[in-house]
């Protein structure tokens, strides 16, 4: 007989889904990954990231809304900077394995099959 097995409880399903699609924005992960290496402005993530100021405070926003970053004020300007350290962990992760599936190699180093073409 098998041992009994444990779910995800369905909130908590609920709140990783709503997450998972924060992070499907590649704007919001560039600014994840930048607030990792410096606490910036608006002005600062706009010139790096060559998009509009009101781009980036719109995905700043989505970002503060589930605490993966804060802002402090500097004098006249609002800094931002990560609040959670543990998104850079999973990045960092999700990194590794695009890492593989570009190389066309698995975990193990073995070669895979199925390589997904890279669009330049």
């Amino acid at each position: 007989m098998k041992e009994k097995l444990n779910l995800i409880y369905q909130a908590k399903l609920d709140e990783i889904s709503k997450i998972v699609k924060v992070l499907a924005n590649s704007t919001r992960v560039q600014i994840l990954y930048l607030l990792e290496q410096s606490e910036l402005n608006v002005s600062e993530l706009t010139d790096i990231l060559n998009i509009e100021q009101s781009n980036v405070s719109h995905q700043l926003q989505r970002l503060r809304d589930y605490q993966l970053i804060s802002q402090k004020r500097k004098g006249k300007s609002i800094y931002y900077s990560l609040d959670d350290p543990h998104i850079i962990t999973t990045l960092n992760q999700l990194m590794n394995h695009v890492d593989h599936i570009l190389l066309g190699r698995k975990h193990n180093g073995q070669l895979i099959d199925n390589t997904c073409e890279v669009d330049d």
